[in-house]
């Protein structure tokens, strides 16, 4: 399929499809060269691609995504390892979700002054700064 096709299967752009390649997320097991020297993305391209933005999704950066790939693909880790390193992401999320908390109860303690001190506006004339 051309770049067009793929973009539309995997809701990317045909521009981010091309960084993804350049930077070796697409390589020869995903593309052909037809004889115009177009290039024609395999089914499987759409899957990895989709692997990808789901990975993306889930937290974790293209480094990490293309670190752990290649590791992967070299038999250089194992299962267990595997399944430490996605739970160590979930750390990272726990932690980014634990402070995302606390700026939002930081947030809404300060309207809640807000609030207070208009009312202390109206019904005192003055408030304290």
């Amino acid at each position: 399929m051309l770049i067009k096709e793929l973009a539309e299967k995997t809701g990317l752009t045909p521009q981010t499809i091309r960084f993804y390649e350049k930077e070796g997320f697409l390589d020869t097991r995903y593309i052909r060269r037809r004889e115009n020297n177009y290039r024609d993305y395999s089914e499987d391209a759409v899957r990895h691609l989709l692997n990808l933005k789901a990975g993306q999704a889930a937290g974790f950066t293209l480094a990490e995504l293309k670190q752990y790939r290649e590791a992967v693909e070299t038999g250089e880790v194992a299962t267990q390892q595997q399944v430490t390193f996605l739970h160590q992401k979930i750390d990272d999320i726990n932690g980014t979700i634990a402070e995302l908390e606390r700026i939002r109860a930081h947030l809404t303690t300060l309207i809640q002054m807000k609030k207070v001190g208009s009312f202390c506006i109206r019904r005192h004339g003055k408030c304290p700064q």
